[in-house]
């Protein structure tokens, strides 16, 4: 153990003694054996544990350090840190951020912070990839398959370390790294006043490309509201009934509105895309995320994008999940 601190680096040295103290205390060490893992010998072999679906219900980082328990399995998300030592040297570790701790927005490398140790230890988490003997592989994951600082990270992993407060390990078993990660506080915890029904403002009829708004709804309209791999789906109004709400309705997806026209699912929904600074959509999936799903009802902050007698789209930057 003595001959792998030494490899780490200096600022993450005392993150993984810390760990490694915690899960002593608990009765388990964050390098313990993982047989999930067997199969990993190399970096190269990390891509087998890559998901291309995003997991649902990923709990944030400083949720999850509430109530993780060791020796259970969770999915975390995250952003590695934006820092020089958010990967460990040598070793197949990195430091995980939570979206409330995060410090920075991708700066160049070469002016990256030296550390990530002035995160506040309850929204940071230590992620490691393990060979069949438990151990962390022997080589370092930065710019390994998507991975590198200010990247966003999905995790399901093994809890080795958690004391409650300020310390979680986690053994990866799977993870999901979109090709682009969401604007930072794009999901809000207050819903945002002043919001309207798509319905209704769809039936004003008054709504054009720059206009701001405030928009209540809920996701459905077709059997796939949500594109897989884009940061779009489409958003209804409250005039339309979803096939639940229809007495004796058995429909297997009710989100689908099979019982409406086209025409009338069109002029009371929106569709909702989230885009980069060039205005081109990102390449991440919805679903899934803050518990977002089918029939799920939120609130969404934007600017309408297009708009005709038909069909209208909005740029999101912010969304509020209220169910």
């Amino acid at each position: 153990m003595k001959t792998m601190m030494n490899r780490v680096t200096g600022s993450m040295r005392a993150t993984v003694v810390a760990a490694m103290l915690v899960g002593g205390a608990v009765g388990a060490g964050p390098l313990a054996p993982a047989p999930a893992m067997a199969q990993v010998k190399s970096v190269a072999d990390v891509k087998t544990l890559l998901k291309p679906e995003l997991p649902a219900g990923a709990l944030e980082i400083t949720a999850a350090m509430k109530s993780a328990k060791v020796g259970e399995t969770i999915t975390v998300r995250g952003n590695v840190a934006m820092s020089k030592d958010a990967f460990v040297e040598n070793r197949s570790m990195f430091t995980l951020v939570d979206e409330s701790t995060r410090k920075g927005c991708c700066p160049p490398s070469d002016k990256l912070p030296d550390t990530a140790c002035d995160i506040p230890a309850g929204g940071r988490a230590t992620v490691q990839v393990v060979d069949a003997s438990g151990k962390p592989l022997r080589s370092g994951l930065n710019d390994q398959h998507g991975l590198k600082p200010g990247a966003e990270v999905f995790v399901t992993g093994k809890v080795e370390t958690a004391n409650g407060t300020d310390a979680l390990v986690l053994t990866v078993v799977s993870m999901h790294v979109p090709r682009a990660p969401l604007p930072t506080g794009f999901f809000v915890e207050k819903q945002p006043e002043s919001a309207k029904d798509v319905s209704e403002v769809r039936k004003t009829g008054t709504l054009k490309v720059g206009d701001e708004v405030v928009l209540r709804g809920r996701v459905g309209g077709s059997r796939e509201p949500f594109v897989a791999g884009r940061a779009v789906f489409t958003l209804m109004g409250r005039a339309l009934k979803a096939c639940n709400e229809n007495p004796d309705d058995n429909c297997s997806k009710p989100w689908d509105y099979c019982c409406e026209t086209k025409g009338d699912i069109l002029a009371n929904s929106v569709t909702v895309q989230v885009v980069d600074t060039k205005g081109q959509i990102l390449r991440t999936d919805m679903k899934g995320r803050r518990g977002l799903k089918e029939l799920s009802e939120i609130v969404v902050v934007g600017k309408v994008a297009s708009a005709d007698a038909k069909a209208v789209v909005v740029n999101a930057i912010a969304v509020h999940v209220t169910q």
